[in-house]
């Protein structure tokens, strides 16, 4: 079982640790049912004070603390590695026998603490170790590493079910959102994660309370977290739960990842490493040539453009088209022209300059209902530029002079056969700016018998390059971009984009609203903000649909369409179903001074030379599965899902639940 503290500690105290160790021991001993559990206590960070110790005696202490308390000892200390290094913050796990299981040096600089005269590992090769306990495989993340995605998601490829996350808080205008980022990490990983934080600690002389920070997340059910200023938090640790979800296809997110497809970014982005700053001042001027080499790559801004201007969201309700329907054209068109005439309610307001519509409504959910839908079903409701929904939406652009952002399946001429989910970005007199393609789909399920990039990638790539894979658009109106639905879900998606320069991403959307995973996804779409610095529009359709063939009930979308600003608070969400014109606001001029501050601007420390080795093509979902018969799905069943899985089994990435799975209930299904 897990314990988590909130006590002050440190390596210069060994009785004070020692009795904090035996103290959780003790509080383990009453909590379980077992004879003798095993016991893995978590401390929160230790700064260094006056004077870090070198590595080699603080480990000794450690190892003794853990070895007389009978526990498995992690956490967090500021110490000097050898006699002639800088201070640095290094995790460490220790077993009951005193052994070093696991040693995990931070790779980000003290943000929270506004910078110290500590080093790091940031831009050098991690290895992201996981250790074997008995009840659980464990990583650790120090401090604000929790806040890159990446990192977690490299734990997670070696194995990581637990990822300790000892760090030390501070209440300031992004506690709340920091918190809802260690459950994200929860969420994209099917994996807990347990973060300790003092509840308070001496700066100098002057003792200072710290906020209740301590939690352990769980990747969808609320998380068990510190009330007051008490010493011990337990939580409930369901490793078969865990391993259960795990192994099925629809939560298997580091199975449906396509990593391989972003591996080849991050192989290319990939920096030389060079030695981490020393000392605060050190760190100061590496953020000034951090900011100043991201305006280099994204290229300057815009002498003029709008520092503010209005937007506006649009949740739909559209007509389904029914699977075998003949008319399937004249339904697109019947829900492009009320959407449009929705739109034009407030598209025509001076101040609005960018409307964005959601997933499908243009055809209803899914494209074209029914379960057993075929490619030849999806192109008879695809478009390929130039076409008449694009003239239509042109002009409304133009009249309304507003660029606007929508979804509709694809066709290209270059790859013929080949149905894509596509988003698009019309500017404001009515020419079409760029074409973004889903990279994360529920094709991997076999639920759509659509392509992704990563389905046919050599091709794909030979034949639009892959800066295609994340296109963004500068404009007067802010630096633009497209993601779909699922993409929300895979924070590298959202990264690739700001790689290139995005500052507003429009996040065409269509969710089914359910208790499985509904808080995750609400959470993730604010994570992409904040870890971008980026504003997030998500347009999802809402409202109960029928055929127009029926009056049954086919199709339940509930809404809730949302704007979050650049820094992931929420500026506002539709309260329910049906069709809404969300009117929002964005301020780039904000936006641009938030990215110039190195301690709110996250994204200007992802290195991807730290985890770039670790996304290749034996990780997650394979590329190019689909190079063959465009019209032979190799989905279908989630067949090959259910193989991957069954290799991360084997392989130890995932382990076996303790009892037999039941039987398989997972059916493919048309409501994705």
């Amino acid at each position: 079982m897990m314990i988590l503290s909130q006590a002050a500690w440190s390596v210069n105290n060994r009785k004070a640790l020692s009795g904090l160790a035996v103290a959780a021991r003790n509080e383990a001993q009453r909590q379980s049912t077992a004879s003798k559990p095993d016991v893995l206590l978590l401390l929160p960070h230790s700064p260094a004070g006056t004077k870090a110790p070198a590595e080699k005696k603080a480990f000794a202490i450690l190892a003794a603390a853990a070895k007389s308390s009978d526990v498995y000892l992690a956490g967090s200390a500021v110490v000097k590695p050898n006699a002639k290094s800088a201070p640095q913050t290094i995790g460490f796990v220790f077993s009951p026998k005193g052994k070093l299981l696991l040693r995990a040096a931070k790779i980000m600089p003290d943000i929270i603490e506004g910078f110290t005269d500590t080093t790091s590992s940031l831009g050098q090769p991690n290895d992201f170790a996981v250790v074997k306990l008995p009840f659980a495989q464990v990583g650790m993340l120090c401090g604000e590493d929790i806040h890159i995605a990446h990192y977690a998601r490299s734990l997670a490829f070696h194995g990581a079910e637990i990822i300790l996350n000892p760090s030390i808080e501070r209440s300031d205008r992004h506690f709340e959102v920091r918190s809802l980022s260690r459950f994200a990490r929860a969420g994209e990983n099917t994996a807990y994660i347990a973060t300790t934080s003092p509840i308070e600690m001496m700066d100098g002389k002057q003792l200072v309370k710290l906020p209740n920070a301590t939690a352990f997340y769980h990747w969808e059910r609320p998380e068990t977290r510190a009330q007051s200023s008490e010493t011990f938090v337990v939580p409930d640790l369901d490793m078969e739960w865990l391993r259960r979800i795990r192994a099925t296809p629809e939560r298997s997110f580091i199975a449906i990842l396509r990593a391989d497809v972003y591996g080849r970014g991050y192989t290319k982005w990939a920096t030389k490493p060079k030695p981490a700053p020393k000392t605060r001042e050190g760190w100061l001027r590496e953020a000034e040539t951090r900011l100043k080499a991201e305006a280099k790559a994204t290229g300057p801004q815009r002498a003029a453009y709008e520092e503010q201007y209005d937007v506006c969201i649009i949740q739909s309700v559209p007509h389904l088209i029914p699977l075998g329907v003949n008319n399937a054209r004249e339904i697109i068109n019947m829900n492009l022209t009320e959407s449009l005439a929705l739109a034009a309610s407030r598209a025509n307001i001076p101040s609005v300059r960018l409307v964005v519509f959601p997933e499908f409504w243009l055809t209803g959910p899914g494209g074209i209902g029914g379960v057993q839908r075929t490619v030849r079903d999806m192109e008879r409701v695809a478009i390929s530029y130039p076409d008449e929904v694009f003239d239509k939406i042109g002009k409304f652009a133009q009249d309304n002079k507003v660029y606007v952002a929508f979804q509709n399946f694809e066709v290209h001429p270059k790859l013929p056969g080949r149905v894509f989910n596509s988003a698009f970005l019309i500017d404001d007199v009515g020419k079409l700016v760029h074409t973004y393609r889903k990279n994360q789909c529920a094709d991997v399920w076999g639920f759509l018998p659509d392509t992704t990039p990563g389905s046919i990638l050599d091709k794909y790539l030979d034949t639009f390059g892959y800066d295609a894979l994340f296109p963004v658009a500068d404009t007067p109106i802010g630096r633009l971009a497209n993601m779909i639905c699922f993409d929300n879900m895979h924070p590298e998606v959202a990264h690739g984009l700001r790689h290139a320069g995005a500052e507003v991403i429009m996040h065409s959307s269509s969710e089914p609203h359910g208790g499985d995973g509904r808080r995750a996804w609400d959470n993730a779409r604010r994570m992409r903000a904040f870890e971008n610095t980026c504003y997030m529009l998500s347009a999802i359709d809402g409202g109960e649909y029928k055929s127009v063939e029926s009056e049954i009930m086919t199709f339940f979308r509930r809404g809730h369409t949302r704007l979050v600003n650049f820094d992931g608070t929420l500026q506002g969400t539709v309260d329910g179903p049906g069709p809404v014109v969300f009117r929002g606001h964005i301020d780039l001029a904000a936006l641009r001074r938030a990215r110039a501050n190195p301690r709110v601007n996250f994204a200007l420390w992802n290195d991807a030379s730290v985890y770039a080795q670790h996304y290749h093509a034996g990780m997650g979902f394979p590329s190019n599965l689909w190079a063959g018969d465009p019209y032979i799905n190799p989905y279908l069943g989630a067949g090959k899902l259910r193989e991957i899985i069954a290799q991360y089994l084997e392989k130890g990435i995932y382990v076996a639940p303790a009892t037999k799975l039941g039987s398989d209930r997972y059916r493919t299904s048309d409501q994705v």
